[in-house]
């Protein structure tokens, strides 16, 4: 135990005591100071510690502190001074801190914290205990830290602190206020190595806790040279959105030089943010933006952007002139009103050449329309009913020449009410206990549109149609077990109405085929009708070779008899005849080009046959814990029909498809189908043909041709994934947001480099072939390849590609190169072929606070950039 030598007027409390055993010391102490002091019990195996309440002492301290020590605490009651001795540590409020000495003035509510020399270290230069303060959350590190409990100021030699991913160093921190810093010979980084690559310095830094830091004048250091020098510089030190100037880019293209992102953010308030920019180039033109959000979690969210352009090129009077206009709004909106009830909201209006102009992008520059939406869907619990009022507008934006259409539909109602069983008893608890009866599933749905296009012509004559109808379909079936086989009988029942319909009748004046249209209530009924049966077969076989426990074939034959009329018949009456010039009558339908169309034509009895088949392998674990593993191996599918109703080619075309995913290595799916008739020349016109109505077999050829087949094959090969410390290593939440990202992403979205794979190569192959007459063969054949690759641990390349195998030409092939510095990063871009020919070279921080510090080059064929 450390020896007593203190004078009288000191008492000295050494290491290990705890305040249980202290009390008459502590009381002594509180004697001479003013106010009261109280001392609480603690475990003797703890370090001393005691805690102070001065509510209405001269110092200002109206709280408790709470301090310790490992080896001495000593009270010198004239001064009210204390001297903590051996990893001291202190709490008060907010602020803790810690220091393997300190020293506290109760009179003037001062400490002072330091550390003493290594007396390890045979120079004397290092120090242990350094003191380590914390002040609402933020840490502050230095050699000598001083505070004053009443003023709560305070300063830090040699002091560094770190502030939401920033690391800030200085000759001396003070403290001023509650959330103000004064940083004396200042640097800031984002870099967390102790010698880092970049820093900003300044001689004077000021610093307002969580809000921003202001430098005056700042000097941009990268590898220690100085790259350049502002007057002043404000950085962010709030965790999250803050509104600011945004950081202007300057370049120069075929419109001039240009300075683009200029703008402002204004985070409004927890729920919205807007941000405004602008594009100016010196040739003339410019383009505005401005982005509105919103959100109120577990509510709504969306977004509102509109964007407008003008794009001048050449002088007035030039034969080159021109001076276009473009512009882009869009809304997105997504609300759950309630638990049953959802809105969802997107809209786009744009100029046709807007993309064109304005976007290097691929997602863009690849969109042939653009397709608006909006849509209430509403469900009721415990109800089999359900609502969706959807709003739609499509727009083409590479239209035919001549014409331009844009279709509305304003508004599509659909109603249903999902299948249900009227004669079934709640008392029945299985398929064995129910009646046949009760196996009659009935279900509805109801759908009412409302539609008009516009054709705009180049005289820009525009052309309205105006077109609606509700249709109402029923359907009744219901799937009874005859042993091993299911029967099914169904009953479809459809009714449509418009209100209006076509004539048609030739004009005995110039012998021309005159169309009128006729208002009035219209009623389409139909129906169809049949029964199916089906059952599934299973055959096993065990090889017991290459760790093959099992190969199972399931076979699924399905035979369906369908019945529908000839609605074309006079007697339904939604079918017109005229006799046209030649002296033929000629039958039309009524209801051509309506919403949902009209009655179809042609008796159907027709008897379908499918044949499913799906062959799977079970291999044996390779350890005894593990599970069986299932492999399916093939999936093929079989499907004819033969119409006894036609009066010719009664047979339909034989079609197959099949997929396989053979152990995840290999993807393989295709179709094909074919034809059992002889085709035939037509004498009128030897470049056409057609199907006859003989079968090809009984003329001597094959028993069936080809007539389409469709084939693609993808498979991936990886190196076995590792451990970096390069990239953005990417995690089972990030593969699960790419796999939802990829059913809406466009093909050459920008994906985050994963440096664990060190390389990859996906390689696709399409094949298409038609050949509906022998005679001509069209085919398409398309090989896709993407690699990538880590050219050193801190190199990431990659490249895709498509091959056009039958026109011998590369589709836009595109190659990325990224390079990790650490707190740097270098994205490069290129297309080095095609129209949209582009390159884009990017040098920037890492870090999300700094990432609008960066340098960009760029170019495109089309000179937007």
């Amino acid at each position: 135990m450390k020896r007593n030598t203190a004078p009288p007027e000191r008492r000295i409390l050494t290491g290990g005591i705890t305040a249980g055993l202290l009390v008459l010391a502590l009381q002594a102490f509180a004697q001479d100071a003013p106010g009261a002091l109280s001392a609480g019990r603690q475990d003797s195996a703890a370090a001393a510690r005691d805690s102070v309440r001065v509510p209405r002492s001269s110092s200002g301290l109206d709280t408790v502190v709470t301090y310790a020590a490992s080896d001495s605490i000593e009270y010198e009651l004239v001064r009210r001074t204390m001297f903590l001795h051996g990893k001291a540590s202190l709490q008060y409020k907010d602020l803790g801190l810690k220091a393997e000495e300190m020293d506290i003035n109760w009179n003037t509510a001062t400490l002072n914290a330091r550390g003493v020399v290594d007396t390890s270290d045979s120079t004397g230069r290092h120090y242990r205990g350094l003191p380590q303060l914390t002040d609402g959350g933020e840490t502050y590190d230095g050699s000598v830290v001083s505070y004053n409990f009443h003023t709560k100021r305070g300063k830090i030699d040699l002091g560094k602190t770190s502030i939401d991913r920033g690391r800030y160093t200085g000759e001396a921190i003070k403290k001023t206020e509650e959330k103000v810093l004064y940083v004396r010979d200042g640097r800031f980084t984002t870099c967390e190595l102790d010698h880092p690559h970049f820093y900003f310095e300044s001689p004077t830094m000021r610093i307002k806790v969580q809000e921003e830091i202001v430098v005056r004048p700042v000097y941009l250091f990268i590898a220690d040279v100085p790259v350049f020098a502002l007057p002043f510089g404000v950085f962010p030190a709030h965790r999250g959105r803050r509104s600011g100037l945004l950081t202007p880019a300057f370049g120069e293209s075929r419109r001039g030089r240009y300075l683009t992102n200029l703008g402002y953010y204004w985070a409004m308030n927890d729920y919205m943010d807007l941000k405004a920019r602008s594009d100016v180039y010196s040739k003339g033109g410019y383009t505005l933006y401005a982005d509105f959000r919103y959100a109120l979690r577990y509510y709504f969210g969306g977004t509102l952007s509109a964007s407008f352009g003008r794009e001048i090129s050449g002088e007035p009077g030039d034969p080159t002139y021109s001076d276009s206009r473009v512009y882009n709004i869009r809304m997105n909106h997504n609300q759950q009103i309630d638990p049953t009830s959802q809105l969802l909201i997107d809209l786009t209006f744009i100029s046709g050449n807007y993309y064109q102009q304005t976007s290097t992008n691929w997602n863009d520059l690849l969109q042939q329309n653009i397709v608006s939406n909006a849509t209430f869907t509403k469900s009721w619990e415990g109800s089999p009913a359900s609502l969706t009022v959807n709003v739609r507008r499509d727009q083409n934006l590479y239209p035919q020449p001549g014409s331009v259409e844009l279709t509305t539909v304003l508004p599509n109602v659909l109603f249903n009410l999902s299948q249900t069983y009227p004669f079934r008893s709640r008392k029945a608890t299985g398929l064995s206990s129910q009646q046949w009866y009760e196996m009659i599933g009935v279900s509805y749905g109801g759908q009412f549109t409302n539609r008009q296009t516009r054709t705009l012509a180049l005289d820009s004559r525009a052309l309205d149609d105006k077109r609606w109808g509700a249709q109402h379909t029923l359907t009744i079936n219901a799937s009874p077990k005859a042993g091993y086989i299911t029967v099914a009988p169904f009953l479809n029942y459809r009714e449509t109405w418009y209100g209006e319909s076509v004539e048609k009748g030739v004009n005995p004046a110039d012998s021309q085929l005159v169309t009128s249209t006729r208002h009035g209530f219209n009623a389409i009924r139909t129906f169809d009708m049949g029964v199916s049966a089906s059952t599934k077969l299973y055959g096993m076989f065990r090889p017991g070779v290459f760790g093959i426990t099992g190969i199972r074939h399931q076979v699924v034959p399905s035979l369906t008899y369908s019945f529908q009329p000839d609605f074309s018949d006079a007697r339904f009456g939604y079918y017109g005849t005229y006799v046209d010039t030649a002296g033929k009558v000629q039958r039309y339908d009524k209801f051509e080009g309506s919403v949902f169309g009209g009655a179809s034509s042609g008796k159907r009895q027709a008897l379908s046959f499918s044949l499913g088949n799906v062959f799977e392998m079970k291999t044996a674990p390779t350890d005894t814990s593990q599970q069986e593993k299932k492999i399916q191996l093939l999936n093929v599918g079989l499907g004819l029909s033969y119409n006894f109703a036609a009066d010719s080619l009664r047979l339909s075309d034989l079609s197959m498809d099949f997929r396989t995913n053979a152990a995840e290595i290999l993807s393989l799916g295709g179709s094909a189908r074919f034809n059992f008739y002889q085709f035939a020349i037509d004498p009128a016109n030897p470049q056409r043909g057609h199907r006859i109505n003989t079968f090809s077999a009984a003329a001597g050829g094959p028993l069936a041709s080809l007539t389409a087949f469709s084939i693609s094959v993808g498979t991936r090969f990886s190196g076995e994934k590792t451990k970096t410390s390069a990239g953005h290593e990417r995690t089972a939440e990030d593969s699960a947001r790419q796999v939802q990202r990829s059913r809406y992403a466009g093909l050459y979205e920008e994906r985050d480099p994963d440096f664990s794979i060190p390389w990859n190569l996906d390689l696709t192959w399409n094949f298409s072939q038609s050949q509906q007459d022998p005679r001509y063969i069209y085919r398409s054949s398309t090989m896709g390849v993407r690699f990538g690759f880590n050219l050193t641990e801190m190199w990431k390349i990659t490249a895709s590609a498509n091959y056009d195998l039958v026109r011998r030409a590369f589709s836009a092939p595109y190659i990325t190169v990224y390079r990790d510095l650490h707190c740097w990063e270098i994205n490069f871009s290129w297309v080095p072929t095609g129209a949209n020919r582009n390159y884009r070279l990017e040098i920037r921080l890492k870090d999300p606070m700094l990432r609008d510090l960066k340098v960009t080059q760029q170019s495109s064929a089309r000179g937007i950039f």
